[in-house]
């Protein structure tokens, strides 16, 4: 048994290969990474291969909102994902919907969307159903919304976050989301914890 071990960006790969013996295991094996996955080729062990990645438990509709590219800026009342910039998230769909009606009145209100719109973008983040990993995003930059913001600036923030009231919340830039190539079923977490993502369902 031959364990290669290849780090990427923002995630460890780690692939086995069977053999009769340890010797030239390695000569057919051929590896080529990019910042987000490893690919390996003339490997059986491709679908054995899996990606370590931090993952947060979002509840409905803001899991969905965030993997469609609605919800371009997450709020936390502390700077939860502020270690995470630069690196990529898995979003986890909660079972449990989010309490409050906020949404519904940023995607009426600020952006525009008609009740045909809104009920066509929840069935869309309802894909894979719930208590699954569904998809990736990229963090960005975390900072502290002042406490005195008003106006169009805030409203604008309010139209990225599709949440209302966000002055003193830690604000986390959010972007590239991609759906996974299926669900990989999973039960949730409090903050931050570790998914293993099998690389067949990286998109």
């Amino acid at each position: 048994m031959v364990l290669v071990i290849v780090e990427t960006q923002w995630s460890r790969v780690v692939a086995s290969r069977a053999g009769t013996n340890g010797k030239g295991a390695k000569k057919n094996l051929k590896m080529f990474h990019t910042s987000e996955k490893c690919v390996l080729f003339g490997c059986a062990c491709f679908a054995d291969m899996a990606v370590q990645v931090p993952c947060l438990s979002f509840r409905q509709p803001y899991a969905g909102l965030v993997l469609d590219g609605v919800k371009t800026v997450e709020s936390r009342w502390r700077p939860l994902l502020a270690p995470l910039e630069n690196q990529t998230l898995a979003v986890h769909v909660a079972q449990r919907d989010w309490e409050g009606s906020e949404w519904r009145a940023v995607l009426s209100g600020l952006l525009g969307m008609d009740s045909a719109q809104i009920e066509a973008l929840l069935e869309s983040g309802e894909r894979f159903g719930r208590g699954v990993v569904a998809g990736l995003v990229d963090v960005g930059r975390t900072w502290l919304c002042p406490a005195s913001l008003q106006g169009k600036d805030l409203q604008c923030l309010e139209q990225s976050a599709v949440v209302i009231g966000l002055q003193e919340k830690h604000l986390t830039n959010l972007s590239n989301p991609r759906w996974l190539k299926a669900p990989l079923r999973a039960p949730g977490g409090r903050d931050l914890w570790t998914i293993e993502i099998p690389a067949k369902l990286l998109p």
